[in-house]
């Protein structure tokens, strides 16, 4: 037994004289005065790795290069937005885009709305939106007397009109 106790004060022993050391060492650490260290150089980050990151595609400018007009004339929204289409008006003609698609004259089409659509060109955000009409779109509008149609009565029959012609005569 008393092999045992002196083993486990030996062993106790130990354990605070390794422990004392470690905050000794410690407390040197944090009383030393920081050294004085360069700061390295850091690197710039690449523009174009950072726009391929995000999806958009860098260009610089050329000043040969010729604005294109483009007029947004619809657009098709989904619920997915990479399922939305606009159609797209330029020199070219008429077409429908998809977003990411290249534009003519540069650029990609970034995001579709109901009423405009957002275009990256040359690292600069273009917005096109639709024209604006005096009479709003799918309005009834008022009809002259002279030039209304007779509606059918309720309970008339077919809508369509038998021909009285004969299909011969013209």
């Amino acid at each position: 037994m008393a092999g045992a106790l002196l083993f486990l004060s030996a062993w106790l022993a130990w354990l605070a004289h390794d422990s004392w050391q470690l905050r000794q060492g410690l407390n040197a650490a944090t009383h030393q005065a920081p050294s004085a260290v360069e700061p390295q150089a850091r690197a710039q980050p690449d523009p174009q790795a950072i726009a391929r990151l995000f999806g958009v595609q860098l260009q610089e400018p050329n000043s040969d290069q010729p604005r294109v007009p483009l007029a947004l004339l619809a657009s098709l929204v989904a619920a997915q937005p990479e399922l939305s289409r606009a159609l797209i008006e330029s020199p070219e003609g008429r077409r429908f885009y998809g977003i990411g698609e290249p534009l003519p004259g540069g650029g990609s089409l970034r995001q579709i709305g109901t009423d405009q659509v957002r275009v990256q060109r040359f690292g600069e955000e273009l917005v096109l939106s639709l024209p604006l009409h005096e009479t709003p779109l799918l309005t009834p509008q008022a009809e002259d007397a002279a030039t209304a149609q007779p509606h059918p009565q309720p309970g008339s029959g077919s809508l369509l009109q038998p021909s009285l012609q004969s299909p011969g005569a013209s």
